[in-house]
C-alpha cells in the first residue's frame, strides 16, 4: 500500500481541503495547472455520504487523479459507509480531525478527536473496513497549547492503519491566528513510519521551501496559498524539481484564472448562485493596482455576470 501512497503523493505537493472552497471548480482549476498534484476535496459529512446522495460536491473528472476525498464524522458505521461510497471515484480516503470551527468541534468532529484518540483510531478501523484505497488523516499539533498531543496522536492513527498524515502547525484553539510552527511538525516526522505533508502558512515558493527545511516533512499542503493563485502548486512543484523560481502571475493571468472560475461555479450553479459565490476571491486576485479597493467595492455588489467582464477587462 506504501507504494501506491507514494505515488499519489510523488509530487511532493498538495491541495489542502478547505470549506466551500476547495470545490469541483476550484480543482479543476489547480489541475488546469498542475497535472500531477494531490487534490484533495472539502470536507464532505459522512451522515450525508451515508445517504448515498447524488451531489456535485464529489463531482469529479477523469484528470482529476490523484484525488483525496475528505470524510468528517465521529461514528465509525457512518465513516464506513461513506468510505464505500467514495471508494470508486477516490484515489485516497482522507479523515478530517483537524478542523477548528466550532460548529464542527460541538458536533464531535474535527479537531475535538484528538482529545479522544480512542475513537479517532477506531474511525481509521472502519474507514479501512470500507475501502480498498489508502487512507490518510488530516490533523493540527493539538487542541489548546497544553494538548500538544500530535506525536501520540500520529502514532496511533498509525496503529490504527493510516498510511498518510498532513499537519497543521497550529492547535485548534489557535485557529488561523499567529503563525504554523513548522519545526515541531519535525517531531511527528521523526515518529511515524509514515509519510508527513506540513500544513499551514505556505503561500509562495519561498514559505514552501522553509516549511519543508524546518519540517523535515515529505512533502507540503498549500490551502489558502492558493486562493490568490491558483497556478501557486505548480510552480512549488517546478521549484522543487528544477531550482527555478517561476514568475507570481500578472494582473492579467489573475484575472483570466477569476473569469475561468466564475464561467466554471456558473456551469456548476447557475448564474445568480456562482456570482454570489465568487464574491469571495475578488479581494484576493484584485490587489495590488490603483483603485483596487474601489473596483472590488463596486463589484462585491455587482449581480450582472456582462458587467463583471466589463469591469475585469476594464482592469487591463
Amino acid at each position: 500500500m506504501q507504494t501506491r501512497v507514494k505515488e499519489l503523493i510523488k509530487s511532493k505537493v498538495s491541495l489542502a481541503p478547505m470549506a466551500g472552497i476547495t470545490d469541483y471548480v476550484l480543482r479543476s482549476l489547480v489541475r488546469k495547472y498542475s497535472p500531477n498534484c494531490l487534490l484533495t476535496t472539502e470536507m464532505i459529512s459522512s451522515e450525508f455520504l451515508a445517504q448515498n446522495r447524488p451531489s456535485e460536491i464529489t463531482k469529479r473528472d477523469e484528470n482529476h487523479s490523484p484525488i483525496s476525498y475528505q470524510i468528517s464524522g465521529h461514528k465509525p458505521h457512518l465513516m464506513q459507509k461513506a468510505a464505500e461510497v467514495l471508494t470508486p471515484i477516490a484515489d485516497m480516503i482522507d479523515i478530517n480531525m483537524g478542523c477548528p470551527v466550532k460548529k464542527v468541534v460541538g458536533g464531535q468532529d474535527g479537531c475535538s478527536l484528538m482529545r479522544n484518540p480512542k475513537l479517532a483510531a477506531d474511525l481509521v478501523k472502519a474507514v479501512k473496513d470500507g475501502t480498498d484505497k489508502p487512507v490518510s488523516v488530516k490533523f493540527r499539533l493539538g487542541y489548546t497549547m497544553d494538548e500538544l498531543n500530535f506525536v501520540e496522536f500520529g502514532q496511533k492513527m498509525q496503529e490504527a492503519g493510516a498510511e498518510f498524515i498532513t499537519i497543521h502547525g497550529r492547535t485548534r484553539s489557535q485557529m488561523y491566528s499567529g503563525s504554523a510552527n513548522w519545526k515541531l511538525i519535525k517531531q511527528l516526522k521523526q515518529n511515524v513510519d509514515i509519510p508527513v505533508f506540513a500544513n499551514g502558512d505556505i503561500v509562495s515558493i519561498d514559505t514552501a521551501i522553509q516549511a519543508l527545511e524546518d519540517s523535515q516533512a515529505d512533502g507540503i499542503a498549500i490551502g489558502r496559498g492558493i486562493l490568490a493563485d491558483a497556478s501557486l502548486i505548480h510552480r512549488v512543484e517546478h521549484y522543487l524539481k528544477t531550482g527555478e523560481k517561476l514568475p507570481e502571475p500578472t494582473l492579467q493571468e489573475k484575472i483570466d484564472m477569476l473569469k475561468w472560475l466564475l464561467d466554471g461555479e456558473i456551469k456548476l450553479r447557475g448564474e445568480d448562485v456562482a456570482i454570489k459565490f465568487c464574491r469571495k476571491y475578488y479581494a484576493y486576485y484584485l490587489t495590488g493596482f490603483q483603485n483596487a479597493a474601489k473596483i472590488r467595492g463596486q463589484l462585491v455588489t455587482e449581480s450582472s455576470y456582462l458587467n463583471i467582464l466589463k469591469y475585469l477587462d476594464s482592469l487591463i
